[in-house]
């Protein structure tokens, strides 16, 4: 006589717009079957003895990225996100979906959705990754336009990246490269990176010229300057790793 596993403990959830049951597992709401209206829901145990051994992996995934997550950690999902520049703080919820995709959504209320293969670096860490470059489009940009119309000077394109070494550049083309870790750090400190790349359409070297006119804009870019050596701490690990590709915006 065969005997069955008992099934782990699950909510149903109907979805005017499902047209195939689901499974997700989340952290907040454990186990969820979101099946079509009208599905005949005597049909879920069955296939949840179907997908049993993915389900108990991705309760497993959950349970350890929700144990284990640290801010900086480049192994799990981190369970916050502290964007210092533009002020904002998210709070990260997981959700393991049977899906191989890794997705990032952004929710009311500061949260930040990950869905996927949560327990996997290799899946999650590039997504949230473009999620950071992408903010760092939307902010830094017309951040360094609004610097730029103060100092009277052209910016022809902006370049968003994610080196490991350098906050930004500027090119005899006029074009700014700003590094999206930029995000990271506090607002005093991204606002003297981005006038020192715009006072080097004035002076492209670093020399006392260059410098007097950074201190003319920043008085306290000495200071700052110092500070700028040790920003890095502020970027969490899972920021490293392969470089995203550009972001331009021209």
């Amino acid at each position: 006589m065969t005997t069955l596993n008992p099934l782990p403990d699950y909510v149903v959830r109907e979805s005017t717009r499902a047209k195939h049951v689901h499974l997700r597992v989340s952290a907040r709401a454990g186990l969820e079957v979101v099946v079509p209206v009208e599905f005949d829901r005597r049909h879920v145990p069955a296939l949840l003895r179907e997908k049993a051994a993915w389900i108990a992996r991705a309760l497993r995934e959950v349970d350890r990225a929700r144990d284990l997550a640290l801010p900086d950690s480049a192994e799990e999902p981190p369970g916050r996100i502290v964007l210092r520049a533009i002020g904002e703080t998210w709070t990260v919820d997981l959700g393991s979906v049977e899906r191989a995709s890794v997705s990032v959504r952004e929710c009311g209320d500061g949260r930040l959705r990950i869905e996927g293969r949560v327990g996997d670096p290799v899946a999650w860490r590039p997504v949230l990754r473009r999620w950071v470059m992408r903010k760092a489009r939307r902010h830094l940009v017309p951040w360094l336009e609004s610097e730029a119309a103060a100092l009277g000077v052209r910016v022809d394109r902006v370049s968003i990246r994610s080196p490991k070494s350098r906050w930004g550049s500027f090119s005899s083309r006029g074009t700014v490269s700003l590094n999206a870790q930029l995000l990271f750090l506090p607002p005093e400190l991204v606002r003297y990176v981005l006038v020192h790349e715009l006072c080097h359409a004035t002076h492209p070297d670093h020399s006392p010229h260059f410098w007097r006119l950074v201190e003319r804009h920043v008085p306290d870019a000495q200071a700052l300057r110092s500070t700028l050596r040790d920003g890095w701490q502020l970027v969490p690990d899972w920021m490293h790793g392969p470089a995203c590709g550009p972001d331009r915006s021209g």
